[in-house]
């Protein structure tokens, strides 16, 4: 056919060829509907690959490609944004990840997003709280007394007694509950309920008593000026103190030594758990006046030493009453309490000494179980206070003993920092750095925290240097569980020669983040899974450290124990329930001494939680003041002088990312972090049912909380064992993998624990909580 000169030309445009759709026949329906998705997905794929792209600078090529494309961001924008994907609103795509633009070209570096998408404060500052922030500290609540007429002596107290406490023990004047207790104790035979603040000196309000009531039956001559002692080792033992906790009684019989330096005659023991029983038992044969024990040591030896002989008994101790009850010992105290009535009929009459026991109950509150543990133990007691006009107002119309709330001191400086989730570790380490910028302005530091994992993984975050952690000081087991062993070598006629014990664990540093020029801060951890003779040295060496220390721990120093020099406590994560907050904020301002509290919340629904916290504050002192977390980080990252800017955000997230990159190079570490963020999770839902609606797990933004931890992954990519392992929990998980055999994959994402979701979280909550009420006694993470 001749060319006719004419040409038709077909626009084809710039969008993809089309291509017909495909009859897929034949095979099986599902088959058929198989092919045609699969199909209908490359088309689609193969359109978005030969659309025009928009230009886009370098900094968004990362971002997904079927997002909107964003605002132009400035400068200072730019360095704090994240490319994380939990860290963008849900709205714009959640946690989806553009695995194919990541595939294509990956991102350089890594930006944290610290101060984006942060939720904000929803409460406002209290006027009334900031009016009082310039004034000063009320009177202290809790400080010894200073009328010359009360002095030791004048509550019926020996003068040799009472010069060693002045001259030895540097206490010159009682304070308001011993002036009400000892007076009492030593006129009436009568059980007592003693009830006071904490850090205003119950431990001596009951001691004293029981040593002046021993040395009383020595008597001296003054011709020839010695003493015959009617008390000696081989006289039996006359009193017993029980304290909830192995450091509370280390601490009482670290006070009863101090007091028994006048009275060498009078022989004071104790037995804990943890410890050995063969040295325990050795110091039992060779005879003990005091002894000071843990509940449930105690009924052990009762029922398995014979040489233990309770007939003389004629003081029995119940301090911290309400701890005993929180930690389940109601049953070992009615043991005890029944294995001292059956032997007493064996009691020697000894003139001077009761002719029954006397039970003497301590505790800062008048709680319902406080209550029970006094209808268990107490007949006809008085009640004790340091305001006795106090004692009135505590009956109800019924003559009945209303529940009674204790107060924190008086000039002990309460305040609260909202913080968003992010923001925790380093506004954590802000805060640190500008308490210990100058030295002397604070000595030692408090951080409390919910579970062990996380004190551990904090320990190491404090003590790092250069992405290795700093181990100078290695802990060793105290001097005087060595002299124990040599006691129990001396009983039994061998010898046996000393050999050093070698570190368990690390658990002091110095900190290279804390330090500043010139003031050298040491780092110390503590919680409940540590060994015993580790949890005491390190009680130890943080009491008696003369730099600047800062103890990290759990609730296992929360009560009863007396730190010198403690000017600073922080709850970084908030307690379990009001009765802790206080006994935790207790560990500071101590017998009339100034000190200063800070805990932590997250915006939202914890705010709330200021209404109780303000329970606990006493009429007319100080409010409780509000902290401004970015003021912290100005002043600990930020540069000084005028034309600064806000360099300190760039600074925070540059520590912020060298802390992940640290996490990441160390498989240690990054196990460390992810067991600390699945532990503290576990931990937030076992708060006390009246205020689990201010600590709600699904009011949690999982991914803005592992950042707190130095991690990058997802929430639902953490995957490690939930719990801390022991013996009992791994026997448990054979016993769970062999009953559901037939469920493989449920049964191994149980053992695992992941964390994938807030429902999975919320049924490892109820789980936990199930099993606390199976126990009947506080969890693992109020023990530590």
């Amino acid at each position: 056919m001749a060319d006719d000169g004419m040409m038709i030309n077909f626009d084809l445009g710039s969008g993809p060829i089309a291509v017909a759709n495909v009859n897929f026949k034949g095979g099986s329906w599902k088959d058929r509907l198989t092919a045609k998705k699969s199909a209908q997905y490359n088309r689609q794929k193969a359109a978005k690959l030969l659309a025009p792209k928009p230009i886009t600078n370098s900094q968004d090529t990362h971002e997904p490609s079927d997002r909107p494309v964003k605002r132009a961001r400035t400068n200072d924008e730019a360095s704090s944004t994240a490319t994380n994907g939990y860290d963008r609103p849900r709205a714009q795509g959640g946690y989806q990840a553009n695995n194919a633009q990541h595939a294509r070209k990956k991102p350089t570096q890594v930006v944290s997003s610290l101060f984006t998408f942060n939720p904000e404060a929803t409460t406002a500052v209290d006027k009334k709280d900031k009016a009082q922030e310039d004034e000063a500290p009320a009177e202290p609540s809790n400080a010894p007394l200073k009328s010359e007429l009360d002095t030791f002596t004048s509550l019926g107290l020996s003068e040799t007694l009472a010069e060693h406490l002045f001259k030895r023990l540097e206490i010159k004047a009682p304070t308001a509950i011993q002036r009400a207790a000892v007076k009492q104790l030593l006129e009436e035979n009568a059980d007592a309920f003693i009830q006071a603040e904490t850090g205003s000196g119950k431990t001596l309000a009951y001691l004293l008593p029981i040593v002046q009531r021993l040395m009383s039956l020595s008597s001296t001559n003054k011709d020839t000026n010695t003493t015959s002692n009617a008390i000696h080792r081989d006289s039996g033992l006359f009193a017993i103190v029980l304290a909830p906790t192995r450091e509370l009684s280390k601490q009482i019989s670290v006070v009863l030594d101090s007091l028994l330096r006048c009275a060498h005659w009078i022989i004071a023991g104790t037995v804990i758990g943890g410890e050995k029983k063969k040295s325990e038992k050795a110091r039992l044969r060779k005879g003990l006046n005091i002894l000071i024990a843990t509940p449930g040591r105690l009924a052990d030896h009762l029922d398995n030493t014979e040489v233990l002989d309770v007939s003389n008994v004629r003081w029995l101790v119940l301090d911290e009453g309400d701890r005993l009850m929180d930690l389940g010992f109601e049953n070992d105290i009615e043991k005890i309490l029944d294995k001292l009535d059956a032997r007493a009929g064996r009691r020697t009459a000894i003139p001077g000494l009761p002719d029954k026991r006397t039970t003497v109950l301590c505790s800062a509150t008048l709680k319902s179980n406080v209550q029970k543990l006094g209808e268990i133990s107490l007949k006809d007691a008085m009640h004790i206070q340091a305001d006795m006009s106090e004692v009135n107002d505590s009956t109800g119309a019924d003559g009945a003993q209303k529940e009674q709330a204790f107060a924190a001191p008086a000039q002990l400086q309460q305040s609260y920092a909202v913080v968003p989730a992010k923001l925790r570790l380093v506004t954590l380490v802000a805060i640190l750095k500008r308490a210990f910028v100058r030295k002397g302005s604070v000595m030692k530091a408090i951080v409390f925290i919910s579970c062990a994992d996380s004190v551990d993984f904090h320990f190491e975050v404090l003590s790092r240097t250069d992405g290795k952690q700093v181990e100078e000081l290695a802990v060793v087991v105290e001097e005087v569980v060595l002299d124990r062993e040599e006691e129990e070598v001396e009983a039994e006629g061998k010898e046996k020669k000393r050999k050093p014990v070698a570190p368990a664990v690390t658990t002091q540093a110095s900190s290279a983040i804390l330090s500043s020029k010139g003031n050298t801060v040491k780092v110390f951890r503590l919680h409940g899974s540590l060994p015993q003779a580790v949890r005491t040295s390190t009680l130890a060496a943080y009491r008696n450290c003369k730099d600047a220390a800062v103890l990290v721990c759990t609730d296992v120093a929360a009560r009863g124990l007396d730190l010198p020099n403690v000017d600073y406590v922080i709850e970084y994560d908030p307690p379990f329930n009001k009765e802790d907050h206080l006994h935790r904020i207790g560990r500071t301002a101590r017998a009339g001494r100034d000190g200063r509290s800070l805990i932590f919340l997250l915006p939202g629904a914890e705010e709330s939680y200021l209404d109780i916290l303000k329970e606990g504050r006493r009429e007319g002192t100080r409010g409780i003041l509000r902290a401004d977390a970015n003021e912290w980080l100005k002043k600990a990252f930020g540069s000084m002088g005028i034309g600064a800017g806000r360099d300190w955000e760039e600074r925070a997230t540059e520590w912020q990312l060298d802390v992940e990159r640290w996490a990441l190079e160390s498989p240690t570490y990054l196990e460390h972090a992810r067991r600390a963020y699945q532990s503290h999770i576990r931990a937030y839902a076992t708060h006390v049912a009246p205020e689990r609606h201010i600590f709600d797990m699904q009011s949690l933004h999982l991914g803005h909380l592992a950042k707190a931890f130095a991690l990058r992954d997802k929430p639902g990519s953490i995957r490690v064992p939930g719990l801390r392992p022991n013996a009992n929990a791994a026997d448990d998980n054979k016993k769970e993998r062999k009953a559901n055999a037939g469920k493989a994959s449920k049964a191994k994402s149980l053992h695992e624990g992941d964390v994938k979701g807030t429902v999975d979280l919320r049924d490892a909550a109820r789980k936990v909580r199930n099993k606390i009420k199976e126990m009947n006694a506080a969890s693992e993470f109020n023990l530590g």
